[in-house]
């Protein structure tokens, strides 16, 4: 009798105790790769993480055999992302600055500063499309190309792995001239491919 009173005692003292110092633990911090092979299942398994895009369209369209005109890549040649849960904030940037008349263009400056939204479209996560709105500023030599206003994208990405995809994107710009002091209104269809890689 004795015996099974001195266990129930230890019992009683011994597993609050050890509960208490389970919570009292210091956790061991889980990297984000481990995190991410946790949530196989977590459509936003971006979330929290850094991303760069360069807009590869010039280089493609030099290696496709069949493109035989000249690609209007726009004006945008970097993008920045910075995923805080689904949404993120993005930076585009974009410029061609010579001191000297090349014949292929005129000299530009491009920045946008905006917020964008990714939604998956499979299940495995493998297309995504993205909606985005941004503040841009175009400044080039062409007068009736410079500009200040809002633009709203709409992007489509195919993930090759987890830190590798690429991306197109289409522009809705509005906005004023800042020389002329006119509206602007411009679509930009989807012609820029952009390489991405996943920084964390």
């Amino acid at each position: 009798m004795m015996k099974h009173a001195f266990l129930i005692l230890l019992l009683l003292i011994g597993l609050p105790y050890m509960a208490w110092m389970q919570s009292t633990a210091p956790t061991e911090k889980i990297s984000v790769y481990a995190e991410e092979d946790q949530y196989e299942d977590d459509p936003y398994y971006w979330s929290y993480s850094r991303e760069v895009g360069v807009n590869f369209t010039p280089l493609i369209s030099k290696l496709v055999p069949f493109n035989l005109g000249e690609n209007d890549a726009g004006n945008v040649g970097l993008i920045w992302k910075k995923y805080y849960s689904s949404r993120a904030f993005r930076i585009s940037l974009g410029a061609k600055l010579r001191n000297f008349d090349d014949g292929t263009g005129n000299n530009f400056f491009f920045l946008g500063i905006g917020l964008e939204k990714r939604h998956p479209i499979t299940k495995d996560k493998k297309m995504a499309y993205t909606s985005g709105w941004e503040l841009f500023l175009n400044a080039s030599e062409v007068e009736n190309d410079n500009a200040l206003g809002v633009r709203k994208t709409y992007g489509f990405e195919y993930h090759f792995t987890k830190r590798l995809f690429i991306s197109t994107e289409a522009a809705l710009f509005l906005g004023l001239n800042a020389d002329e002091g006119g509206p602007v209104f411009d679509y930009q269809i989807p012609t820029a491919i952009f390489v991405n890689i996943r920084l964390y």
